[in-house]
């Protein structure tokens, strides 16, 4: 990982900051973003200027960041695609190891399963046992990277075969659940919200470690008898490899500060987000984990790699 000492990092910042979000306007990185954005150019004294630079499942946004200069003025609010992209693409034009720094986790929108009604599984053991009885039957909408890795995640944990059907986003992917174009998605809470409000699917379970707010009557996979199911999108602050650790380290203690805040707490409860607050060694640590992961998950379900 390349955070060095510099000469400068105690002048940091010296001018604005380029947020990076690598999706459209309105994505789950993109809110986070300008909810955070404000916040975070007050404790540093410059500007915080958003830049969405979505395309190609988040990698032209990442490698904005990758090869800018490593000095911390530029960020980049990302959830699952930074370690995703290396495990699904050979051609990537940044070192995964190398070219980014985690700098602070942000929180943790854990994934939950949610069907069309139509679907006959009452609750999440019915729908694993209607997999098993009907291999191929069922059909996922994925809405990117990480919502499709979190179905094949989903399969290997349970031995089941189901069907993937990509989207452009995970708001069409859940839309295609609650018109019935789609059986199931697994992705984050906020996808399903408004449709679980309005009773257009069916959410069986959280992939998180407990409940969230948002669902409280929703069981987790534990409480439902699935140990060891736990997944979800955890979203974070990255900077450019190479970046001064004093630099990091400032950003990290600011970051931390404002997610600690009423007001930010509220607000990531209130779409499902589970607020983080890690050191840079741990975040740094699970991102490394990730990448493990989700290789591992490619070369187990046979994901063919693409350019």
């Amino acid at each position: 990982m390349g955070a060095v000492m510099g000469a400068h990092a105690a002048d940091y910042p010296e001018r604005n900051l380029i947020a990076v979000v690598p999706f459209a306007a309105g994505s789950s990185n993109d809110v986070i973003a300008r909810r955070v954005g404000p916040h975070l150019a007050k404790a540093l004294g410059q500007q915080v200027i958003i830049e969405n630079r979505p395309g190609a499942d988040g990698r032209i946004g990442v490698e904005v960041m990758a090869k800018a200069a490593p000095d911390g003025h530029t960020i980049l609010f990302s959830g699952g695609a930074v370690a995703l992209i290396p495990t699904l693409r050979w051609n990537v034009p940044w070192d995964p190891m190398r070219s980014i720094q985690p700098v602070a986790e942000l929180g943790t929108i854990p994934y939950v399963i949610a069907v069309n009604p139509n679907v006959p599984a009452p609750n999440v053991a019915a729908f694993i046992k209607l997999a098993l009885a009907q291999p191929g039957r069922l059909n996922g909408s994925a809405g990117g990277n990480s919502s499709e890795m979190s179905i094949a995640l989903f399969r290997i944990k349970t031995g089941t075969r189901m069907e993937i059907i990509p989207y452009k986003g995970t708001g069409y992917a859940a839309l295609a659940v609650a018109t019935g174009e789609a059986d199931f998605a697994i992705m984050d809470a906020s996808a399903w919200l408004p449709y679980w409000q309005a009773k257009r699917v069916r959410v069986l379970a959280v992939l998180g470690e407990k409940r969230i707010a948002a669902m409280p009557d929703v069981p987790t996979m534990r409480e439902a008898g699935y140990v060891g199911h736990e997944s979800g999108a955890q979203f974070g602050i990255f900077t450019t490899g190479g970046t001064p650790l004093n630099t990091v380290r400032r950003l990290n203690s600011e970051i931390n500060r404002i997610i600690a805040t009423p007001e930010i707490t509220k607000s990531f409860i209130g779409i499902g987000m589970e607020p983080g607050g890690m050191t840079v060694e741990a975040f740094t640590k699970r991102y490394f984990a990730d990448l493990a992961l989700w290789k591992d998950v490619v070369a187990r379900a046979k994901i063919p790699m693409t350019d």
